[in-house]
């Protein structure tokens, strides 16, 4: 996911929850499980590898971010 977000030029928090007591309880709190990876854009969500649900967040990333630098 990490490069595919890259090679679109999403910005994100990447953020381990293997290494990051924080983080994992974040997860916890926000998903009840540790499915990895989630993503989070404003209201929209994914849990795991999800190519459309990626997508539809690029997308929505790039049209809220299109021209601003």
């Amino acid at each position: 996911m990490r490069d595919y977000l890259e090679a679109n030029s999403v910005e994100f928090d990447d953020r381990n929850i293997r290494q990051n007591e924080e983080a994992r309880r974040e997860l916890l709190a926000l998903t009840g499980d540790l499915i990895v990876p989630y993503l989070v854009y404003g209201d929209r969500k994914v849990t795991g590898f999800d190519p459309e649900g990626i997508d539809a967040i690029t997308d929505a990333y790039s049209a809220a971010t299109a021209g601003v630098s």
